[in-house]
């Protein structure tokens, strides 16, 4: 049977079928990848959400190869907030209509689980109807290990403390790559167990890759297959999201090319049709800017994210694209589509 029969008819392509199918022109990728997303989701409807993204610190041991906004990068002064100046941009969300906090910080040397907990709690007691969606799997590691403690205990006292979910921040899930340009992360096991833990404790993640590393194309799907085959085992992810790096002001700056917009809508499509077992496909307009992510919605996209008040590190690499939610509902209008307000759980709020 054809690929494209297989894709119609709603069956899983293998790996190999996927390196097939990302050669396809740009019309036929967009074809099957709305095919394959009527098969997820026949509504007609793409989802938006209401949010912060909060940057705690920018002191950070990992110091990616690919950030500009660690201290060490030279881009932005090192600082770290106070629990103070943290609840009270979480108290301006809400008073602005947000519904949900993501906090990120990468790998501080001062920053604890028992100072994980105490924030936590303390904005949740304020404010328990705010989804705290917090902290990444290198940062959930490396509190577990500050700790002595396994990653599912960690998880769970942070649960208990009023997290929600955690972020998927994958980066590029190829150990070669992870070793050359973000060592000091995460290893890919070590990620997988954070997904699995998490999907023990009843709690929820996003999947993510961040691309545009000198990777090949067969690179990309062995991510999307980890990525396919955790959400078989476990079902611990609501979405897949597709970062393209930001290479400006960065130490890869001048090594690796920026991923121009088709590239971008290529991989979009790809991880639609490859990834059948995740409902929700994200456009990353943070990097690419809404038209694109207009364009992406024809692409297997079927949510635009959040509108991320403050977000810091895609900015420290000089990309400043900003949103507000009615941004948002006219994106997802132009393209033909039907907005809907999203929680973190990407349960309808209005439609």
């Amino acid at each position: 049977m054809q690929i494209s029969e297989k894709i119609k008819n709603a069956q899983r392509i293998t790996s190999a079928e996927a390196l097939e199918v990302a050669s396809y022109n740009m019309y036929e990728l967009s074809r099957l990848a709305q095919l394959r997303t009527k098969q997820v989701d026949a509504s007609g409807e793409v989802g938006f959400i209401v949010n912060r993204m909060i940057n705690y610190s920018n002191v950070c041991i990992a110091q990616c190869k690919f950030c500009a906004y660690h201290a060490r990068a030279g881009r932005v002064e090192p600082f770290t907030m106070t629990d103070n100046q943290i609840f009270d941009l979480c108290a301006d969300a809400v008073a602005r209509g947000g519904v949900q906090i993501m906090l990120q910080g990468g790998l501080h040397p001062k920053f604890t689980l028992k100072w994980a907990e105490n924030l936590l709690k303390r904005i949740k007691d304020a404010f328990p109807n705010l989804w705290l969606h917090v902290f990444s799997p290198s940062e959930i590691i490396w509190f577990a290990r500050e700790e002595n403690i396994s990653v599912g205990d960690c998880l769970a006292r942070l649960k208990d403390s009023g997290a929600d979910s955690i972020p998927g921040a994958a980066d590029m899930l190829i150990p070669s790559i992870r070793k050359e340009l973000c060592g000091n992360k995460c290893t890919v096991e070590e990620w997988s167990q954070v997904m699995r833990e998490l999907a023990r404790l009843g709690m929820t993640s996003s999947a993510t890759m961040t691309f545009g590393l000198g990777e090949t194309i067969a690179q990309r799907i062995e991510h999307l297959d980890i990525v396919r085959r955790l959400q078989d085992e476990t079902g611990v992810f609501k979405a897949f999201i597709a970062w393209p790096v930001s290479p400006e002001n960065t130490a890869i700056e001048g090594r690796f090319a920026r991923v121009g917009a088709p590239e971008f809508l290529k991989t979009i499509a790809l991880a639609r049709i490859y990834l059948d077992n995740i409902k929700y496909i994200q456009s990353g307009w943070l990097t690419e800017g809404l038209k694109v992510a207009e364009v992406a919605l024809e692409y297997g996209a079927n949510d635009v994210g959040g509108v991320l008040m403050d977000e810091m590190v895609v900015r420290a690499a000089g990309i400043d694209n900003r949103a507000t939610a009615e941004n948002m509902r006219r994106v997802i209008e132009n393209a033909g589509f039907k907005p809907r307000e999203r929680d973190g759980l990407y349960n309808t709020i209005t439609r």
